[in-house]
């Protein structure tokens, strides 16, 4: 098995997608944002003269789900995810259209395509000559649904979507971080026998980043719980507090816009409450 990385122009997230390469074909996890990106994945899954066997979505953000419809208008290849995911993107999709289409343009997809082969955890899923475990990880990620798909090969590998972000600022205006925490201490013993984590933001990565995801997480808490405190809501000036001590914190991370897009959500959260 040979797994190549569409990392997308996009500047603002640029999202990862993967193609597995196998002997017989292809099978592509998540599928971009944008129309030129969800084409440059089309074109890359093209350059390898071979079959797209199927699609497996990791969860159910834009950035991973959009450029299904663009990959495969008019269906014809399977389209594999969690029934909670398949609800997820049923239910936010008009929402995302109206937070995004205006800033994207011409790059926003109008119309998302949706999953039709249902997978539930533990599913063992054969898609032509690739054989992959699905495990469904709930709101413990960026999101109410997730899923981490695992490659058991010559050489493990995981595919977490977006449990775990590469050296980027984390997207955390979703799910929960409690949930998340403890879903990075429940699903590590599984995922240390995996040699290489495919990200959808960042490189590629292995069991470190989940301590690093972890130290993340109860970073950003600590500090917007300091400089918001109990506040009812959380400043501009605050967040952009937050924005400058974890840009410092963190230098060369990717993604900084996220830092006060999540902290309202995040605060609402962990208000009244301490991490330790």
């Amino acid at each position: 098995m040979k797994i190549h990385t569409y990392t997308s122009k996009e500047p603002m997230l640029r999202v990862n997608a993967f193609i597995i390469e196998s002997k017989n074909g292809l099978v592509l996890v998540d599928t971009t944002l944008t129309n030129s990106d969800s084409l440059g994945l089309k074109n890359l899954a093209g350059s390898l003269g071979k079959p797209i066997m199927g699609i497996v979505l990791t969860h159910g953000h834009p950035d991973h789900v959009a450029g299904t419809g663009v990959l495969v208008p008019d269906g014809g290849v399977p389209i594999y995810a969690l029934a909670s995911i398949k609800a997820l993107t049923e239910r936010t999709e008009a929402a995302k259209h109206k937070q995004w289409s205006g800033v994207f343009g011409a790059e926003w997809i109008p119309k998302w395509v949706y999953p039709d082969k249902i997978v539930k955890d533990g599913d063992k899923v054969t898609i032509g000559d690739v054989n992959l475990t699905v495990h469904d990880i709930g709101s413990g990620g960026d999101c109410d649904a997730n899923s981490i798909w695992l490659l058991d090969e010559d050489s493990p590998a995981a595919f977490i979507g977006d449990f775990v972000y590469s050296q980027n600022h984390t997207f955390m205006a979703d799910g929960s971080i409690l949930r998340w925490l403890a879903n990075i201490e429940k699903w590590a013993p599984t995922l240390q026998h995996y040699k290489s984590y495919h990200v959808g933001h960042g490189p590629t990565c292995d069991y470190a980043a989940l301590a690093a995801q972890k130290e993340y997480l109860l970073t950003y808490s600590t500090k917007l719980l300091s400089i918001a405190g109990n506040s009812a809501t959380v400043s501009e000036a605050a967040k952009q507090a937050l924005t400058d001590d974890l840009t410092k914190h963190y230098p060369g991370y990717g993604c900084q816009f996220m830092i006060g897009l999540s902290a309202p959500s995040v605060h609402a959260e962990l208000k009244n409450k301490s991490l330790s």
